[in-house]
């Protein structure tokens, strides 16, 4: 299932929230990039935007990504990933915060947070009424580490097909009970385990 279309939807409500928990917001930097643009030539009006990030811890030890052979964890292996989540994670804050710097949105947040897991799946609550799920296939990847070749074990995320969910109002429906759990899921990771991000 398609996610672009549906985030942008999202933007053209007064109030837009988006959490995000997965490995580096790569793929919802792509996706909120046409929707920020019609703010800024003013196709687009809402009055607030949060968006919440919640990463993996990766100055901890890490299955994955991690090396491949010989098998096991490897600091520079983390750091390069590390290096790719801060790329579009400043990136999507400095866009959402330029918004409200230039009087476009009245309120337009970015939190990142980062907890200690090893993460193998993505999750997006949009507007906190709509959920896109999936999960992370692990692979062995060739990355260039300290500018030598490395074997390692990734998570392949781009392309990852999605599972949506969208509330129907009926709270013994399947896609509702998802949905309820995905957003306290999310909150409870949040507001205890998850500190601050720092790059």
């Amino acid at each position: 299932m398609g996610l672009r279309p549906h985030i942008e939807a999202a933007f053209e409500q007064f109030h837009i929230t988006l959490d995000f928990a997965g490995f580096s917001s790569e793929t919802l930097h792509g996706a909120i990039q046409e929707p920020l643009d019609k703010i800024r030539a003013g196709r687009l009006t809402p009055e607030s935007i949060a968006i919440r990030i919640l990463l993996p811890d990766l100055t901890q030890p890490a299955v994955v990504p991690s090396l491949a052979e010989p098998a096991g964890d490897d600091s520079a292996v983390r750091e390069r990933a590390a290096r790719i989540a801060r790329r579009h994670t400043e990136a999507i804050e400095e866009s959402v915060s330029e918004l409200a710097t230039l009087g476009l949105v009245r309120s337009a947040t970015t939190e990142v947070r980062a907890y200690g897991t090893t993460v193998l799946s993505k999750l997006y609550i949009i507007n906190r009424e709509e959920v896109f799920f999936g999960f992370y296939p692990v692979v062995r990847n060739t990355v260039s580490v300290d500018k030598q070749p490395v074997s390692i074990f990734d998570v392949l995320g781009k392309d990852v097909p999605l599972f949506h969910y969208v509330i129907t109002g009926d709270d013994g429906d399947a896609n509702d009970q998802f949905i309820k759990q995905s957003r306290a899921w999310f909150d409870s990771a949040w507001t205890t385990i998850a500190r601050e991000y720092k790059p």
